[in-house]
């Protein structure tokens, strides 16, 4: 069974006299349970259809409605299935005069109906659709008051560690079993999840305000002869509106009049793909006139709108105006206004609603952007895994030790002689089992409960000192740098391969039109070399001259070429307060061949939807619009018919060479003359585009004009259709020429490919120029060198069959790494260039083409840099997306992760805070498992010489307050201070980059190892040293408790493990100091406190009178707080100094030459091999 769904606005009155029409029969009537309403009610109305009506697909609704004056005529509304929306005409009534019925269907209609029920819903105008149909409110924010607790424990407990610290809470809440107080793990916990609940509450109040301003902004609505404000929220399909300047469209509108005479609008679409140009937009020509809802009252009573249902395509849409006669206008996205564009230089549009909230395109466009993961953040999981099972077997170990023990010496032992019940059993499987969940609970810190919390705290400040880089600064254009992510900050040390973008990412997007070939002749080339504008064609003297002249067959072709610039292009002419005339264009080519061809005196005045208005040398020429058959990827070319005002009709196509010359007449000497000029430009590095006319016959245009006329008004396969009939009329063009435009370099770029060549990152740059254009501007940037080999895949080389391609692919790989080896083998770093046109590429990237193509590009962590729309996509699958904050708007850096004004920052970005931050990153990491690995081993020594008891040596305070309190604070000084050489070395010797950026699992792993051995050595230096001190028994012949030794254990391990951060630390600033020695000095104090007062803390009981007694022992001070920290650290110093003698890395080599004052004396760009050969500071000064 198929259902419909019809919803209507209406005034009060009441509802009734319902029929079902088919295109092809006569009216079925439906029986109806109507009843009246109130202006303030919804009103539910079943309606039966007694027997099987034949209904096609096609199927029409006849709905009058009678209100308590007025019965007006029903009308028409067409039902298509399964086409979503159809905005129908309204009706007359009693307090408004326009309405809009909007008819869906669930699914495709049957030929026969079966029988059953379909509903109908009337809604007073203001309120929200009780069908399900979208009203205009939003929401993005994830939570609400009731939902926050339940979702974001939720989401916070899919992480592993935080569901593993669950699990040791709910061990611990067992009666007898936990061997330490459930407060040690459940406040740590807790304190976790507050604090990243916090930061939840405080992300979401945000978007909650966001939402609010939205939904509530105010907007006109047109009723009868008033215009009433509502709130955006309240809008729904049908609603007409009424938008002033400079305020944004509040839904997806059908644009029906303006305040401007030429009856368009424009638009600023920041919002929606980021560019900051103005956009034109045309009103459908029916509605002109329309002021009020009065004015609409004849185009709502005759006329409806069907169109595509909601998606996501910002640059597409379908539509279509059905008259009462069957008439059909086109409308496109053109006509359509999109919610989120802010109206300028136009004081006021109405509108026709379409679609609303969800419905419209900027949601449909939203998509969750993609969770990034680093390479560090990855091998911290596979370590708490493997922590994991060390845990489970060291505690299996023990479980398996104390049963033996009891069951050789438990009968013996008669003092120690359990009740022998649960959780105390017997020894045997069920012991075993209860003690393997004791020494669970008991190191369970082993797994570092507050490294997740540390870092995403370390990264936070880290991307606050990024922010406050000033070398990263555009002082020109105030623009700071913008950290977008916090989580992504130690990525940037590893990223092996940059994609870039070309215009706007490493030129300035500022477009000068220079040079230009007319009808085989070159122009521009002795154009004077230093000018105030970059448009400097316009200054060459034999171009003026000719144009000067107004003679002759030359002057002619040049004034047709000049005339085409000025038509044909989607420029739009704007006059400033000052009476300037400026243009607005998305492209910045268009906008500089334009503002060209006007200082040459051929000025665009004025655009509309049906009319060009330009100035030809002084002289006003007007031309009528016929059609326009716009530029998009695949055409690679832009088309405008014109009537001119003689009479003639006029095609002007420019677009790319290939394009051009494939659509030309045959025997042209021009096209013959023009590709020594087109050769030319590429190798300059120029844009460059071609142009082409043709004149069409009146019969010929009117066939022409019928068939695009029907292919753009069909509602399926419009665009295939269009394009069809565009390839059937750009055809045996004349050739007028080309222009080139130079787009330059962005100040610091060659430096800073260089810099990143050198640093062994390899650099990609996409473009859309010609291959010979694309290598000359490669070796301008430094990207290549002119002794670099160059290996070049063409289209033509990989257009055999799959086999063939492959075999192309793997013999370009197999010479590359020819290449590698020899330049190697010879002591110098590989020099090859790879360019690959965009087809070639393409096809290498097809699933069976990719193994050999990986051999030439492996995958490794990757950079996507760009500026405009076009490079979202490559922003957000890139490893590390850095935007560019251009003249091509702020989409990419809205989707970036990082975001500057210039490429040159890249270097320094990936070079020095790249590096330091996974430096330090990775040194937080293995430092807390290091500490934690040493607070643990005592705990499990002391198991071994207590019958394996899972006897706790710390007291619950102190298992509580070791990460969160005495440990933290000096590895997060460590995190966001230290550099372990200077920033002006690092750029200076960017191999040091290398070091990682290399860095794989096995290298992580292997640190990992180290730094747990030296855990294992200080966790047995803090487990003997104080029990060899403290172990003999005093002149009363009483020894020290198990508290009074866990107390000294735990004072080594805090004064050991925050000197290891002391001696890690290279850069010393007075915070880091300060952090180290409070941690330190105040535990002391702490401890005497702690004894203080347990008596009136029952937590603390268990250390009455320990900090008073340790205090006044000698052996305390001698062999805890001195000895011990020696003997530890002592190994450390000398393992380090061995290595940095032995196997010094490059960055210890040029530590020693930054404590000389001789890093300048080293070469720049000096390669790593040489400088890791230097071992010890004599060789330094030698080499010097």
């Amino acid at each position: 069974m198929a259902s419909y769904d019809t919803w209507g606005q209406s005034s009060r009155g009441l509802l009734n006299d319902f029929s079902l029409q088919s295109y092809g029969g006569d009216a079925v009537p439906l029986s109806t349970h109507a009843r009246s309403y109130a202006p303030s009610e919804i009103e539910f109305s079943e309606i039966d259809l007694g027997s099987e009506p034949p209904l096609s697909q096609d199927a029409k609704v006849k709905l009058p409605v009678v209100s308590n004056h007025v019965a007006p005529a029903s009308s028409k509304l067409p039902l298509r299935a399964p086409v979503d929306a159809v905005a129908a005409p309204g009706f007359s009534g009693e307090g408004e005069s326009c309405r809009t019925v909007i008819v869906r269907t669930d699914g495709p209609v049957p030929a026969k109906y079966p029988g059953g029920s379909f509903r109908l819903f009337c809604t007073k105008l203001g309120l929200l659709d009780p069908l399900g149909l979208p009203g205009n409110n939003i929401r993005t924010a994830k939570y609400t008051v009731l939902s926050f607790l339940p979702v974001n424990l939720f989401q916070q407990f899919t992480r592993v560690a935080n569901m593993y610290f669950l699990f040791i809470a709910f061990l611990q809440l067992i009666p007898g079993l936990s061997p330490t107080s459930w407060v040690t793990t459940v406040g740590p916990l807790c304190f976790v999840l507050f604090i990243n609940g916090i930061k939840e509450i405080s992300d979401d109040l945000g978007r909650h305000s966001s939402d609010a301003q939205v939904n509530n902004a105010p907007v006109t609505v047109l009723r009868g002869h008033e215009e009433g404000v509502r709130q955006w929220k309240h809008l729904q399909p049908g609603d007409l509106v009424k938008v002033a300047a400079g305020c944004q469209i509040p839904a997806d509108l059908l644009f029906l009049s303006s305040s401007d005479s030429a009856d368009l609008c424009y638009v600023e679409t920041a919002n929606l793909d980021g560019e900051t140009n103005l956009k034109l937009k045309y009103c459908y020509r029916g509605t002109k006139i329309v002021a009020s809802a009065v004015d609409a009252r004849t185009f709502a009573a005759s006329s409806w709108v069907e169109c595509e249902k909601p998606n996501e395509r910002l640059y597409v849409f379908e539509g279509a105006v059905v008259k009462a006669d069957g008439s059909r206008d086109a409308l496109d996205v053109a006509n359509l206004l999109l919610r989120g564009c802010t109206l300028r230089n136009t004081d006021w549009v109405i509108g026709l609603v379409l679609f609303a909230g969800l419905d419209t395109k900027i949601f449909r466009n939203r998509v969750r952007a993609p969770r990034k993961v680093t390479q560090l953040e990855q091998n911290m999981n596979v370590l708490v895994g493997a922590m994991f099972l060390v845990q489970v077997l060291i505690s299996m170990l023990c479980a398996l030790g104390q049963n033996s023990f009891n069951t050789q010496y438990l009968q013996e032992m008669w003092y120690v002689t359990a009740p022998m019940v649960f959780p105390d059993l017997p020894p045997g499987g069920g012991a075993v089992l209860v003690q393997f969940l004791r020494f669970i609970i008991l190191i369970n810190q082993l797994i570092p409960i507050s490294l997740y919390v540390t870092l995403e705290l370390v990264k936070v400040m880290q991307c606050t000192l990024l922010t406050w880089d000033l070398h990263m600064y555009h002082k020109a254009s105030g623009t700071p740098f913008l950290c977008r992510t916090t989580t992504l900050n130690e990525e940037l040390g590893q990223v092996q391969y940059v994609l870039s973008d070309k215009t706007g990412t490493l030129t300035q997007n500022i477009m000068g039109f220079v040079w230009c070939s007319i009808s085989g002749k070159l122009y521009g080339k002795q154009a004077p070399p230093e000018l105030d504008t970059p448009h400097t064609i316009t200054q060459d003297s034999e171009l003026l001259s000719m144009l000067k002249t107004g003679k002759g067959e030359q002057h002619q072709q040049a004034v047709d070429f000049l005339t085409h610039l000025a038509v044909c292009n989607t420029v739009v002419p704007a006059t400033t307060a000052a009476g300037q005339l400026i243009y607005q264009a998305a492209s910045p080519d268009e906008e500089a061949l334009v503002q060209g061809a006007a200082m040459l005196g051929f000025k665009l005045l004025s655009r509309s939807i049906d009319q060009v208005v330009m100035e030809v040398q002084g002289k006003r020429m007007q031309l009528q619009v016929l059609a326009v058959l716009e530029f998009n990827s695949d055409r690679k070319r832009m088309s405008i018919l014109c009537r001119l005002p003689d009479g003639r009709v006029r095609l002007y196509c420019k677009g790319a060479d290939s394009m051009i010359f494939a659509r030309l007449a045959p025997e042209q000497e021009v096209e013959q003359a023009s590709q020594p000029h087109l050769a030319e430009m590429a190798r300059e590095g120029l844009r460059t585009l071609c142009l082409g006319q043709r004149d069409i016959t009146d019969r010929e245009f009117q066939v022409w004009s019928s068939s695009y006329h029907e292919a753009s008004v069909a509602l399926q396969g419009r665009e295939e259709a269009v394009a069809a009939q565009a390839e059937a009329i750009e055809t045996k063009l004349t050739l007028l020429g080309a222009t080139a435009v130079e787009d330059r370099l962005q100040e610091g770029v060659p430096q800073a490919i260089s810099t990143l060549s050198a640093a062994g990152i390899k650099v990609w740059v996409l473009t859309g120029d010609k291959l010979e254009t694309a290598i000359s501007i490669s070796l301008s940037c430094h990207l290549f060198t002119h002794d670099t080999k160059l290996m070049i895949i063409r289209e033509n080389d990989l257009a055999d069959g799959r086999e063939a391609v492959s075999e192309a692919l793997l013999i370009k790989a197999t010479e590359a790494n020819r290449i590698n080896t020899e330049e190697q083998q010879q002591g110098r770093r590989p020099n090859i260039g790879l360019v690959i046109e965009g087809a070639a590429l393409a096809t290498a990237l097809l699933r069976h083409n990719a193994q050999p193509f990986l051999g030439l590009c492996p995958s490794m962590p990757g950079g996507g840099i760009g500026d405009g729309a076009n490079d979202v996509g490559m922003i957000q699958a890139a490893h590390i997306g850095v935007g560019i904050s251009g003249r091509e708007g702020r989409a990419a850096v809205l989707a970036s992760d990082y975001a500057f004004a210039q490429f040159q920052y890249l270097a320094r970005l990936l070079l020095v805070h790249g590096r330091w931050s996974y430096l330090r990153n990775s040194e937080v990491v293995a430092y807390a498992f290091y500490k934690n690995f040493a607070y643990c081993l005592p705990n499990i020594l002391f198991a071994a010489v207590s019958g394996f008891s899972a006897q706790p040596l710390y007291t619950s305070s102190l298992i509580a307050t070791f990460n969160v309190v005495w440990t933290s604070w000096p590895t997060i000084g460590f995190a966001v201070l230290e550099q372990d050489v200077k920033a002006s070395t690092v750029m200076r010797h960017p191999q040091l980059y290398r070091e990682t950026m290399n860095i794989r699992r096995h290298d992580f792993v292997a640190t990992l190892t180290r730094w747990l051995l030296e855990g294992l050595w200080h966790g047995i230096v803090c487990f003997f040293v104080p029990l060899l001190a403290l172990g003999q028994s005093r002149r009363n012949g009483t020894v020290d408790g198990i508290f009074s030794y866990g107390v000294a254990t735990y004072t080594a391990l805090i004064i050991i493990t925050n000197l290891k951060v002391a001696i890690r630390t290279h850069y010393f600033t007075w915070i880091n100091v300060t952090m180290i020695g409070l941690s330190i000095g105040c535990w002391l104090p702490a401890l005497y406190g702690f004894s203080s007062i347990g008596p009136l803390q029952r937590t603390l009981t268990d250390m009455v009178e320990l900090g008073p007694h340790l205090f006044s022992t000698p052996a305390f001070w001698l062999g805890v707080v001195f000895c011990a920290p020696v003997m530890a650290l002592l190994l450390d110093f000398i393992l380090s100094s061995w290595q940095q003698q032995r196997y010094p890395l490059d960055r210890q080599i040029f530590q020693e030459l930054e404590q000389m004052g001789r890093v300048d004396d080293i070469p720049v760009h000096t390669e790593a091999s040489a400088i890791s050969q230097i071992a010890d500071s004599d060789r330094v000064l030698e080499v010097i």
